[in-house]
């Protein structure tokens, strides 16, 4: 089932330096629609046992090299849909929207609520459960889709930041770039021992493990450098490219094209149109270079924005959800585009977790994967529009032991279970999540939360680990009760960011 999607906006947030501008209209009414026709088909429709769908896995060979195509994939930093003006937001990111009307744009990708946990998931295919461990850690024996890629005979690197060698507090020390597949890399915060400094002005980032303070510069531009450079210098041979940006995480900071910016929301305004404006300089350079045909473009997120945030999607009012496990708090834009290869202006309404990322690239390179050694699904057949969804649910085991309360859920487009029973209905138009206390025995309302409890039920993930507050490792407990990891203690939210 293919969505056409009506032009996005171009009134909105015409101002340069990303100041808040009119959100679209057009848009919200197709997105309405999608949802309500995919709502429809659920309750219509038997609800296919609660089993995760089967990961991809492929046998063969990979393909030729000529027949490769290069891979980028852009992972914006606490930035969720809401922000984006082609999913109805107020600010101005034309260069995303054009991704949007030259590619595929899914209405209900979700990231987990924090960027460790997104990041371990999506790097490695793999549920939580399974291979999460601390925050700012990455287990150096997981294999990555940079290790994927770069054995399937791709040049590899990664620009942007890292945060996943250790947190510095609870002694694990995590992976590099080179052993998890990237040999070649440009990062801020690579090891949790060094001073990790700025990520924006004055930057501190690390060249192959070298680390340097730069004593002026913004840090997005020089990761830009790298990222164009490194598409140059590779242009001959299949690569792949994998940009975590630093923008648009707090602290909110005048951009170079915003320098007049005073407060949180204009800041992050002119944050928002900043990074879009480094994504253009991607796809240009694609262009440049006569490689827009042969690669593939993937935006996505992180997380929610931050808490600090309220934007305007579709007219609605919306609170950056960042850290919790709501709607507002995993609803990430994701935007695929490889021209002749994928449709252009598509929407999908089919779910895609960040989760099924690695086996949906290792598809389109024709990389192999392992069964039974990940737990995503390829959701190529959906790009290509051969498929309407890869699955019907998605479940998270969300501890992320760093401040944040930890939660179990598994929810599709419309429902969210809750570990703790809370069963809530999903407006995904307004980004809210409304308390559903009983429903007739009957309707689809109860056949759902049936099916999600019995979801929950068979995952036997374990126990959530309600430790919250490793930087207090030591330290006197707020509460004598309980120890300082639960209870928490006095410390600087700068300095943990």
């Amino acid at each position: 089932m293919n969505v056409q999607r009506a032009t996005p906006g171009l009134n909105a947030g015409r101002r340069s330096d990303g100041s808040p501008g009119r959100g679209p209209s057009r848009l919200g009414l197709a997105l309405r629609l999608a949802t309500g026709a995919c709502c429809a088909i659920l309750a219509a429709a038997a609800l296919p046992p609660p089993a995760r769908a089967q990961p991809a896995t492929r046998g063969a060979a990979p393909a030729a090299a000529g027949a490769r195509p290069n891979i980028v994939l852009i992972l914006a930093d606490d930035l969720g849909a809401e922000a984006i003006n082609a999913y109805g937001g107020e600010y101005f990111t034309p260069r995303i929207d054009e991704l949007a009307r030259q590619g595929v744009l899914f209405t209900n990708a979700h990231a987990m609520p924090l960027c460790t946990p997104t990041r371990v998931r999506l790097m490695t295919g793999r549920e939580s459960a399974k291979n999460y461990k601390a925050f700012g850690y990455l287990d150096p024996k997981e294999r990555t889709i940079g290790n994927v890629l770069k054995d399937a005979g791709y040049a590899t690197g990664i620009v942007g930041k890292w945060q996943l060698s250790g947190n510095g507090f609870d002694g694990r020390v995590g992976a590099s770039p080179q052993p998890a597949g990237f040999d070649e890399s440009l990062l801020w915060q690579e090891k949790a021992l060094d001073a990790k400094g700025s990520r924006y002005w004055g930057p501190t980032l690390s060249t192959n493990g070298q680390n340097r303070i730069n004593e002026s510069g913004f840090g997005p531009d020089v990761q830009a450098g790298f990222a164009l450079d490194f598409i140059q210098r590779h242009k001959d041979e299949p690569f792949f490219l994998y940009y975590p940006m630093v923008l648009t995480h707090p602290p909110f900071v005048p951009t170079p094209d915003s320098p007049g910016a005073k407060d949180d929301k204009t800041r992050f305004a002119g944050m928002v149109t900043y990074m879009d404006k480094l994504v253009g300089q991607v796809t240009d350079q694609l262009k440049a270079l006569g490689l827009d045909k042969n690669t593939i473009v993937i935006f996505t997120g992180d997380n929610g924005t931050a808490k600090q945030i309220l934007s305007y999607q579709n007219g609605y009012p919306v609170r950056g959800g960042k850290g919790q496990a709501t709607f507002a708090g995993t609803h990430v834009p994701l935007i695929a585009r490889w021209p002749g290869q994928l449709p252009a202006g598509e929407t999908r309404a089919g779910l895609f977790d960040l989760m099924d990322m690695l086996p949906t690239l290792a598809d389109f390179a024709g990389a192999p994967v392992a069964a039974g050694g990940i737990d995503g699904v390829d959701q190529a057949p959906v790009m290509r529009g051969e498929t309407a969804a890869a699955r019907d649910w998605i479940f998270m085991h969300y501890a992320p032991v760093w401040i944040q309360t930890p939660a179990r859920l598994v929810f599709d487009d419309k429902w969210k279970l809750y570990g703790d029973g809370r069963f809530v209905a999903i407006d995904g138009v307004r980004a809210t999540e409304t308390p559903v206390e009983s429903a007739p025995p009957h309707s689809a309302a109860a056949a759902r939360r049936a099916a999600f409890q019995h979801v929950l039920d068979a995952m036997h993930d374990g126990p959530l680990d309600q430790d919250r507050y490793p930087m207090c490792i030591g330290k006197p407990s707020l509460d004598p009760k309980l120890p300082s990891v639960r209870a928490g203690c006095r410390f600087s939210e700068g300095a943990v960011e």
